[in-house]
Parts: structure tokens; C-alpha cells; sequence
């Protein structure tokens, strides 16, 4: 059989390189907490700079399948399986400058894989500054959510119980539909046990505070967009997850507030909600930061997270007062001014935009909602079930419908700027041409 000649070797061998790093860019892209729209775009401009042909790309929160050929025509084809995808902004950020600087200078294929690694490779924070970043969070939404100085005590030790057990369950690798059970059923009776003891009259503010470091909230608001956006597919798939998900937190409640029925240690709240607007944004303000640390945004970004909070919370209170028969309205608005400054600061710094929107939207997602819902479901009560139960999808909704419309400005913009560029770069080469002539 004859073999093959070298220069056919060197180009499968590019091709292939190629494909390797655009899957693997993909795969740690999405473990990342990149949008599938923002990954399925980078692939194809990396393919479309090495002049690949035939490009198919078929990328799912738990599947990446990519095929093409080179310009002589040969084939290729990868694919990746994806399991619990999370969020770590600072890989995000690296992984998406690496995509563009790629793009841009077109390094050799065989060294497109150090270079991923090496974009892969971020200073991490510690567990304790993790941890605390948790609990100052956590402390905040308390308040927010209308606890009390009785309940940081509670709040901060159920926000080390989940810590810890989501590292515990994560090392068999556990699914996280089983995990995100076991976690809230323990994170309810350490809340159940405060109760009992004396030391929090708040039960449900401890559940409804710490149920935000585990709800799929970000998730669910991206499957909705994408169902949105015409992404189907994906939307469906993502959507499927997230409520399932969701509904093993809500087992994991129920068991525990089962078991503990006689007691009736969490049908009630104390509930002293804050009314100052200071207050609030100032509280907006550090729980943003402390979801930056956990999201893992450097230091030197944390300041721009905790903006975002800001800037969320001042648009929610005034929308709120505007519209408070609406609150489709004003929650869109909100989200919608939310991903505009992360737009914009994504369009100077050249980063993602959801660098900085996962921070920002913090005050919008409705924790309370989800648990009054449960609640309503386990005490028989059809109206609060179904009360809280329509308002917690229509947030969810209105949250997606603020991205998609924020998307769409940010689509055109970008579009207007691009066909000025092009118009502008006409203009100079014919004037150049003429000036030749």
C-alpha cells in the first residue's frame, strides 16, 4: 500500500489540531458558564481564519460535536461530552480573549493547545475566601429578604453546612439533581435545628437565603432566552435541566420539613422587610461582590460586580415604583438596564459580557418566590402555591426577556460600527487607488 505524502500527513495533522482546540475551547468554555451562542460563535470564526470549509457545529450545555475540512479537502470530525458545567468567570474571561487573539493572529495549529492550557491556568482563590465571600453574601440577601441580626448566626453556619457538602458530594461525582437534594435537605434541618432551639424565629429567610447558592437561577434564565432567540434546541434542553434541578432542591425541602411537620418549625415567618433605599443598595452592593469572589472575578473586577448590583437595585426600586401593578414590566427593565452596562463594559474591556452580568443580576433572581412556592405546595395551599409559583416564572421570564432585548440593541450596535468600519476602510483603499492612478 502506498504511503501517503508527508505535505498530506502535515495538512490532516493541521486540521486536526484545529478541531482539537476549537472542541476543547468549547468544552472548558461552557464549563466556564459561557452563553452556547457566544461559544458557537467563536468556533466559527477560529475555523473561518484557518479557511476551513464545510463547518458544523452542534454545541449543547452537555455535547459539543464539531466537523470540517481543510481547503484539499479533507475531513475531520470531534466530539465532547460535558458533565456539570458551572460558572468561573476569570477562565471565561482568558478562554474568550484567547478566542479572538487566535482569530487575529493565527498561530501555528500545533500550538493552539498550550496556548488553551496555559489561558486554562488562573490564580485561584483559596476555600476560606470562597467561603467567606459565601457568607457575607448570604448575610446580605438575609436582610434583603427580610431577616434580622437572630438570623446571621443561622445563615452563616447553613452557608458552611453547603459549602462543605457540595465539595463532599462533588468528589464521588455525584449528579447534581441527587446532590442538590442531599445538600438542601441538610441546609433545611441545620435552619429547623436554629428553630427549634431558640436561637432564629426566621426559619424560611434562612432556607429562602441560602437556596440562592445552589438554585439553578442563571441557568433557567438562559434556557428561556435561548427559547427566546429562536435556539430551541438548546433551550428546551437547558430548561428540562434547570427544573429538574430545581425540583431536587425543592425534595430535598420537603423531606426535611416532612420530618419535622409536628413542629411546624418553618410554616411561618417573621418577616421585617427593609424599606431604605440606602440600605438596600448598599446591600445590593456587597452581595454583588461577594457572588463576584464566588463566581471567581479577580480582585481588580470586584468593584465593577458590585456596580452592577448597584445599578440593578436603584433600576428596580424606581421601576418598581413606577410600575407595581407590572412586574413583567419592571423586572424586564431591570435586567434589561443590567446587561446594558455589562454590554458596555464588555464592549471597552473586549470581554464577555457575562463577565460582568452574572454579578449584576443577583438582585433580580427570586429566591423567595422559589421557597414560598415549595411552601405553599407542601402546606396544601393552592393560592400560595400558585401565587408565588406564576410570579417566580414571570421574573424568570421577564429577566430573559430584558437579555434578549438588551442582545438585540447590542447586535445592531455592533452591526452599525461594523458597516462603518467597512465603509470607512472602502473609502481609504479607493482613495488610494485614485491617488495611484
Amino acid at each position: 500500500m502506498a504511503k501517503k505524502p508527508a505535505t498530506e500527513k502535515k495538512k490532516i495533522t493541521e486540521l486536526e489540531c484545529i478541531l482539537d482546540f476549537c472542541a476543547n475551547l468549547s468544552r472548558k468554555m461552557i464549563l466556564s458558564g459561557a452563553n452556547l451562542e457566544r461559544v458557537e460563535l467563536a468556533v466559527e470564526r477560529i475555523c473561518h481564519a484557518y479557511s476551513l470549509e464545510d463547518v458544523s457545529i452542534r454545541i449543547l450545555s452537555t455535547y459539543i460535536g464539531i466537523s470540517a475540512k481543510d481547503s484539499d479537502g479533507y475531513y475531520a470530525f470531534r466530539q465532547y461530552s460535558i458533565k456539570n458545567p458551572g460558572i468561573h468567570l476569570e477562565k471565561l474571561k482568558k478562554l474568550n480573549r484567547l478566542s479572538y487573539s487566535v482569530v487575529e493572529k493565527k498561530p501555528r495549529p500545533e500550538k493552539l493547545q498550550y496556548l488553551l492550557e496555559e489561558a486554562w491556568n488562573v490564580k485561584e482563590y483559596p476555600d476560606w475566601a470562597i467561603l467567606l465571600a459565601q457568607m457575607v453574601a448570604m448575610v446580605c440577601l438575609c436582610f434583603i429578604f427580610g431577616g434580622s441580626y437572630r438570623e446571621i448566626l443561622p445563615v452563616v453556619v447553613t452557608t458552611a453546612v453547603i459549602h462543605y457538602v457540595t465539595l463532599l458530594v462533588s468528589k464521588p461525582g455525584l449528579d447534581r439533581i441527587v446532590s442538590n437534594a442531599i445538600t438542601m435537605f441538610l441546609a433545611t434541618i441545620v435552619a429547623i435545628l436554629f428553630v427549634r432551639s431558640g436561637l432564629s424565629n426566621n426559619g424560611p429567610v434562612i432556607i429562602i437565603t441560602v437556596s440562592m447558592l445552589v438554585i439553578p437561577g442563571i441557568p433557567l434564565v438562559n434556557a428561556v432566552r435561548n427559547l427566546l432567540c429562536g435556539n430551541e434546541m438548546n433551550g428546551i434542553h437547558q430548561l428540562a435541566k434547570a427544573l429538574i434541578e430545581t425540583l431536587a432542591l425543592g425534595a430535598g425541602i420537603y423531606i426535611s420539613l416532612w420530618i419535622f411537620r409536628s413542629q411546624g418549625a418553618l410554616d411561618s415567618a417573621i418577616v421585617d422587610t427593609i424599606t431604605n433605599p440606602f440600605i438596600l443598595i448598599g446591600l445590593s452592593f456587597l452581595a454583588s461582590v461577594g457572588f463576584g469572589i464566588v463566581f471567581r472575578i479577580p480582585l481588580h473586577d470586584l468593584i465593577l460586580a458590585g456596580i452592577g448590583g448597584v445599578i440593578t437595585r436603584v433600576a428596580l426600586i424606581l421601576l418598581s415604583y413606577a410600575f407595581p401593578d407590572n412586574r413583567i414590566l419592571y423586572i424586564s427593565l431591570a435586567a434589561l438596564i443590567a446587561t446594558l452596562y455589562a454590554e458596555l463594559l464588555a464592549s471597552i474591556r473586549k470581554d464577555p459580557s457575562t463577565y460582568f452580568v452574572y454579578p449584576s443580576i443577583v438582585p433580580l433572581i427570586p429566591g423567595d418566590l422559589f421557597y414560598y412556592s415549595l411552601v405553599g405546595m407542601y402546606m396544601g395551599s393552592r393560592e400560595v402555591f400558585e401565587t408565588n409559583g406564576l410570579n417566580c416564572l414571570l421574573t424568570l421570564l421577564a429577566m430573559s426577556i430584558g437579555f434578549v432585548l438588551s442582545y438585540v440593541i447590542s447586535h445592531y450596535i455592533r452591526k452599525a460600527k461594523h458597516v462603518r468600519l467597512v465603509k470607512k476602510t472602502s473609502q481609504a483603499q479607493g482613495g488610494s487607488s485614485d491617488s495611484h492612478s
